[in-house]
């Protein structure tokens, strides 16, 4: 959704209002602040419908093929939009469902054998990215502890040594990643002993 809007208003910012106030009666358009003559409004609606058309036509040369099939039917702009936020949001239950999925592998998250510390911190942040669009937020700290308390047994030393460093506290979850990828290659000596 962020990155239809980012286009459209790109285009022409007129082209993003067709999906948040789509409405073509002319109260609604005196409500807007298009107060005037009738010929004025009329203007104005033909205005708002060419809009329509015209974002409609976007939309859908923009759409790979395989998303256009579950929109190639609707009318307007703005049933493009519902149709593929219902798609790819899903109903209250698909959502519950996707924030317990994510919640259940936050606690489940572990750095697998023969995983480079590199996968593992680009598989924590899919996963952030992932609760975060469901809206399940936690702290930098819980990241953070989630991140060291999942490797592998042989940096356990160096995980507790950075915990209780005071600084720690204020590490972004790039700063910690850093650190540990500085002591990335004693801990691969360590496992192949």
């Amino acid at each position: 959704a962020d990155r239809m809007e980012d286009y459209l208003n790109d285009i022409d910012e007129d082209l993003w209002r067709c999906i948040t106030s789509w409405n073509y009666r002319p109260g609604r358009l005196e409500q807007d602040g298009i107060v005037g003559s009738s010929v004025n409004v009329a203007m104005q609606i033909d205005k708002q419908k060419a809009n329509d058309k015209k974002c409609l036509r976007e939309l859908r040369s923009t759409l790979p093929p395989v998303v256009y099939n579950y929109v190639w039917s609707c009318k307007t702009a703005k049933e493009i939009c519902d149709t593929l936020k219902e798609k790819y949001h899903g109903s209250e239950k698909t959502k519950k469902s996707s924030v317990k999925q994510c919640l259940f592998e936050l606690g489940e998250f572990k750095q697998e054998d023969n995983t480079t510390i590199e996968l593992y911190y680009d598989r924590l942040n899919e996963l952030i990215f992932k609760c975060t669009r469901y809206g399940v937020t936690r702290s930098t700290l819980e990241y953070n502890l989630n991140f060291l308390i999942g490797l592998r047994k042989e940096w356990r030393d160096i995980s507790l040594m950075i915990k209780t460093q005071e600084s720690f506290d204020g590490y972004s979850l790039a700063d910690l990643y850093n650190v540990l990828k500085a002591h990335e290659s004693e801990i691969n000596e360590i496992a192949e002993e």
